[in-house]
């Protein structure tokens, strides 16, 4: 507040104007009151100055302190006024506006107009006692205004003098207003044209819900029929407001599910490259167990030539045999507890690899488990369809129950017509013979429309109940669509899992084939070796035995180096059939999530046919109550032509009675 105070006087030193007290006070008022933040300007009753109008509106042009401003009895001239609302005019924080009382007219109603085009804040105007109506093409100023406007709520415009001129011209802002709400037009002279010009602009507006109208001399059919159209326009919001309210609901849902699913989606790719890593891990390891074992046989063959070199050099001495032989024994033994360690290696990897293969199955059936959920989500979805067509059959219910209500209405006005043209027929028979046949063709007319109206409401009932059962039948398609692809997703889920088992049972009677063979090459290797300790005995006595027995040693290591070339090859190959069954796994899996695609966007094809279904549904209900109205208009007008007729017809009757009267008092006079 002191912010505004200091630019209020810092604007009247520039423009060489006195400060006026009353306005300084009300500021310090404000300024020193204890509530923080936007607050309201309280200038009623104060006269203010042309001078301090034009600093005022200066000040409010860039002001964000107040949301309300009160200037209701302020003795405002059109020159001071003008400048006010000038300022206000790129205000973007005021939100209520009172400038009641202040005698404003032509120029005035020119600036309210330029007001409410150009500012973008205001929700609420009080215009109460003023004299906005005496020129009209100034109120026609005002009108573009309120048609241009995208943010007021509340219009009071109470004892302004609008005539029924003025009144057209709010009625054809109306028709291109979206936003005002309440309207109070009280104690003006608006009259029968004005009300239904007002009436009328109702059938394109849908957005006013409260209109004023006492002290106009408007109808009491007419205000009835406004208030009626108001009602029909709050019941439309509401509705509106509900649906909004549901969509966001729908969207929030959806946004959820979406979310929920990406989520298991970038789970199931986490896993994926889980398993990846730990087979390249398995790779890695295998590998650098396969360089060890060649290091290891690089080194037997090492011990296998100096071996060679020993046995050799016995030609040269005899007593150095016997100690050759006995590093032999010890290089035999070793290799013995080299095979046994090699043996229980394998063991374990076996014992891993299955372990491995129960964890990746385990994994599999939690997936599995995802996917079944997934598709109890969908039936969820699905009786949640349901539950919005039976929403859509109770609709369908309350539009006949409207129609009949209709044709009750259409019924008892008939009944009140005739009634009213058998009274009419008692008392003027003779002289109301035309009127009653006209009044019969249009009464027949009336019929004949309201009958092809209930043919035509009849028609579209029809249609809209053939569009439920289709929907229903779509309905019905989709769940047996849904249970079959659920039957066909669990055959798949049994026929993996007997595969699955009956290859993991293959692979053991595989891995325990290997482990005989080479538990048989283990033995085979020992008794070998238990020869070749008896050919070294040998070699003692026979020198030139023990050479050829060596080579023979060697064609038997390279025997036994090529068994275990081929053992690792077979090791690779079942390695890579593993990894060949986890691509095939990893491909079912983007199969299945590319069928849950296809669900999904079913089932948004399906929604979006409701929404279409939902919008033409509106758009049919709205039509029809454009149609009632024009009835209820049509036969209020054929009431009113009556009334018309009848009137006429009495005034015709007085003057016949008048003349006869005149004629026999002449005629009696002049016998007298």
């Amino acid at each position: 507040m002191d912010e505004f105070r200091r630019l209020y006087l810092q604007l009247c030193k520039d423009q060489d104007t006195e400060p006026q007290e009353s306005v300084l006070q009300q500021v310090k008022e404000l300024g020193s009151s204890p509530k923080h933040g936007p607050s309201r300007l309280d200038l009623s009753t104060i006269s203010l100055h042309v001078d301090t109008c034009a600093v005022l509106g200066k000040a409010l042009s860039t002001d964000r302190s107040f949301l309300e401003i009160r200037l209701a009895d302020c003795m405002l001239n059109e020159e001071g006024a003008k400048l006010l609302l000038h300022g206000l005019c790129s205000n973007t924080m005021v939100k209520n506006l009172d400038l009641k009382g202040n005698n404003l007219r032509g120029v005035g109603a020119e600036s309210i107009g330029k007001l409410l085009k150009f500012n973008k804040s205001l929700r609420s105007v009080c215009l109460e006692w003023n004299s906005l109506g005496m020129f009209a093409s100034s109120f026609t100023i005002l009108s573009e205004g309120l048609a241009a406007n995208r943010t007021l709520q509340v219009l009071d415009l109470r004892n302004n003098q609008i005539t029924h001129d003025e009144a057209a011209e709010i009625a054809a802002a109306l028709r291109k207003n979206e936003t005002l709400r309440t309207l109070d037009l009280r104690w003006n002279n608006v009259g029968i044209v004005g009300g239904r010009e007002l009436l009328s602009s109702l059938q394109q507006n849908k957005t006013l819900t409260k209109m004023e109208l006492s002290g106009n001399n408007v109808p009491a059919d007419t205000i009835k029929a406004i208030e009626q159209a108001l009602s029909t326009n709050a019941d439309r919001i509401l509705m509106t407001s509900e649906y909004q309210d549901r969509t966001r609901m729908l969207t929030s849902e959806i946004d959820s599910i979406k979310k929920d699913r990406s989520m298991q989606v970038s789970d199931l790719l986490d896993r994926i490259d889980q398993q990846n890593e730990n087979l390249s891990k398995t790779q890695r390891s295998s590998a650098h167990k396969i360089g060890r074992l060649q290091e290891a046989l690089e080194e037997r063959k090492s011990s296998f030539n100096s071996l060679a070199a020993k046995l050799k050099m016995t030609e040269a001495a005899q007593a150095l045999a016997e100690q050759k032989s006995h590093d032999l024994g010890e290089l035999l033994t070793k290799s013995r507890q080299e095979n046994n360690q090699s043996q229980v290696h394998h063991q374990a990897e076996l014992m891993k690899e299955k372990e491995d293969r129960n964890a990746s199955e385990a994994k599999m059936r939690k997936d599995l488990a995802g996917v079944h959920d997934r598709n109890l989500q969908l039936e969820t979805k699905v009786d949640e369809l349901e539950r919005r067509n039976r929403a859509l059959q109770d609709q369908v219910f309350e539009l006949k129950e409207t129609v009949a209500h209709l044709n009750a209405q259409i019924k008892v006005t008939n009944t009140q017509s005739d009634e009213r043209q058998q009274r009419e027929q008692q008392k003027h028979k003779d002289a109301m013979k035309d009127a009653e046949h006209l009044r019969q063709q249009e009464v027949s007319r009336v019929r004949l429309e309201a009958e092809e109206t209930e043919r035509v409401l009849k028609e579209r009932i029809q249609k809209m109940e053939m569009r439920r059962m289709e929907l229903e039948e779509e309905i019905s398609r989709h769940k047996s669509s849904l249970v079959s692809e659920k039957s066909k997703y669990e055959e798949q889920l049994q026929q993996a899992k007997t595969r699955i088992k009956h290859e993991q049972q293959q692979r053991v009677s595989q891995l325990e084939e290997r482990l005989r063979m080479e538990q048989m090459s283990k033995e085979e290797l020992q008794n070998h070796s238990d020869h070749q300790s008896s050919q070294v005995t040998e070699l003692q006595t026979k020198h030139t035995g023990a050479v050829m027995e060596i080579e023979g040693l060697k064609r038997k290591m390279e025997e036994i180096n090529q068994e275990l070339a081929g053992k690792n090859a077979e090791k690779m190959t079942a390695v890579e059939k593993v990894r060949l069954e986890l691509n095939q796994q990893a491909s079912k899996l983007e199969a299945e999530k590319l069928a849950n695609t296809e669900l999904n966007e079913r089932l948004e094809k399906v929604e979006k046919q409701l929404r279409d279904q939902n919008h033409r549904h509106r758009e049919e209900r709205r039509d029809l109550e454009t149609e009632v109205t024009s009835l209820r208009e049509q036969v209020r007008m054929k009431d009113a032509e009556i009334n018309r007729i009848r009137d006429d017809e009495v005034q015709r009757a007085r003057m016949l009675q008048s003349a006869i009267n005149n004629y026999v008092g002449g005629a009696t006079g002049g016998r007298s």
